[in-house]
C-alpha cells in the first residue's frame, strides 16, 4: 500500500472518501455519554506503556457538493442532540467498552483489526483506548501496533465537529525501518481509535505533537485535520467483536460470534478446533448481508453441544475476490 502524493492526491482522496464505511457494531456501550462538546481532558498520572487517510478539507468539499458528509463508521451517541451538553469529567469508578484498532497480517498485507477493551482506573476511556493502540496492548497475540516504543497520548479535546489528540514523544519523523505505508497505517490506528472511543463516527481528527501543532507525525502530513480512509483499503475483511480473546464458556452453552465482514460469496466460515492439535470440532457457514463495498455486521449463536472442557480456537474466515482468505481468530476456554 502507498500513501497519497503529489498531483494524484486529491483524486485518490476523493475516491477514498466515497468508498464504503464500516457499519455499527452491536455493542451499545460505545454510545454512552461520549459526546460532551468542548471537553478537554489530560491523561493524568496513568500511562499504558495511511494509507487511506483523507485531509478533512477534502471531506468538507465533498460534503458541500453532495449535501452531506460521510456516514459514521462507529456508533454515535444515543442522542446526537446532546452533543452540546455540559462537559463532564470522566468518572474513575466507571468503565465502558471502547474500540481499539491494532494491526494484523492478511494476504493483502498489514490491515487494521478492531478489538473492544474495557478501561478501568483513574483515566478516561478515551485515554485508555489511545494508549492501548499506541503501545499495542492487545488481548489478542495476533495483533500489534506500528507505533515506536514510548509513544503515548496526552490531552484530547472533543468538539461537535473535531477531535484533537495530543501525542507525546519523538514522533515528528518516520523512524528508521518504518515504511511510508506503515506510517500511514499507524496514523490510521490513532484516527479510528479516537473516533470510535468518542462514539462520533468519522468526524475529523487533528493531531498535535507535544502540545503544539505540527506539520507531520511519523513523516505523515498532519497540518490539517484527518479523516479515516477507505475501509476496504485499511481494514481486514473480517474482524471479530465477540468472543473476546480468552473468553470462558460453560459446556453446552451457545457461543456468540459477532463482528463485521465482507466476502466474495457473501458467506462466513466458522471453525472451532482444539488449540493443541488439529481436530476441527465445528465447521459451519452462515450468510452475510450482500455488500459490494462495505463490511457487513454479523451476529450468530453457535451451539457448542458436547464439546468437552479444554482450550479451543474459534477461526472465522471470508473469501476474497482473488481466492485468498482473510481470517480472525479467538482463543476460548470451555469449562464444566
Amino acid at each position: 500500500m502507498s500513501s497519497p502524493s503529489n498531483s494524484a492526491t486529491i483524486r485518490d482522496l476523493l475516491h477514498e472518501v466515497t468508498d464504503g464505511v464500516e457499519p455499527e457494531d452491536r455493542l451499545d456501550t460505545i454510545r454512552a455519554a461520549t459526546a460532551d462538546s468542548g471537553r478537554r481532558t489530560h491523561r493524568g498520572w496513568w500511562t499504558a506503556g495511511g494509507v487511506g487517510l483523507v485531509a478533512a478539507s477534502v471531506v468538507t468539499a465533498l460534503a458541500l457538493s453532495t449535501g452531506g458528509g460521510p456516514r459514521g463508521s462507529e456508533p454515535g451517541p444515543a442522542d446526537e442532540s446532546t452533543a452540546t451538553s455540559t462537559p463532564t469529567e470522566p468518572n474513575p469508578a466507571t468503565s465502558r467498552a471502547v474500540p481499539v484498532y491494532f494491526v494484523g497480517d492478511t494476504p493483502s498485507g498489514p490491515r487494521l483489526y478492531r478489538e473492544f477493551q474495557r478501561g478501568t482506573g483513574p483515566m478516561s476511556a478515551e485515554t485508555f483506548a489511545l494508549d492501548a493502540a499506541l503501545s499495542g496492548t492487545s488481548q489478542d497475540p495476533d495483533y500489534r501496533s506500528l507505533w515506536p516504543a514510548g509513544a503515548v497520548s496526552g490531552a484530547y479535546e472533543m468538539h461537535e465537529e473535531l477531535i484533537t489528540v495530543t501525542l507525546e514523544g519523538d514522533l515528528h519523523d518516520r523512524p528508521a525501518g518504518m515504511t511510508e505505508a506503515e506510517a500511514w497505517l499507524a496514523i490510521e490506528q490513532v484516527v479510528r481509535t479516537a473516533q470510535g472511543s468518542f462514539g462520533q463516527g468519522r468526524i475529523p481528527v487533528q493531531l498535535l505533537l507535544n502540545d503544539a501543532r505540527t506539520d507531520q507525525v511519523l513523516g505523515v502530513p498532519t497540518s490539517e485535520p484527518l479523516a479515516a480512509g477507505s475501509d476496504l483499503e485499511v481494514l481486514a475483511h473480517v474482524s471479530l467483536s465477540e468472543p473476546s480473546e480468552g473468553r470462558t464458556i460453560r459446556v453446552g452453552r451457545a457461543l456468540t460470534i459477532a463482528g463485521v465482514g465482507l466476502s466474495e460469496d457473501d458467506r462466513i466460515s466458522v471453525r472451532v478446533k482444539l488449540r493443541e492439535g488439529t481436530p476441527v470440532l465445528r465447521d459451519v457457514k452462515f450468510d452475510l448481508d450482500p455488500a459490494d463495498s462495505t463490511l457487513s455486521p454479523f451476529n450468530v449463536d453457535l451451539y457448542l453441544g458436547d464439546i468437552q472442557p479444554g482450550v479451543y480456537d474459534v477461526v472465522v474466515s471470508v473469501t476474497n475476490p482473488d481466492g485468498t482468505f482473510d481470517t480472525d481468530t479467538r482463543r476460548i476456554t470451555v469449562v464444566d
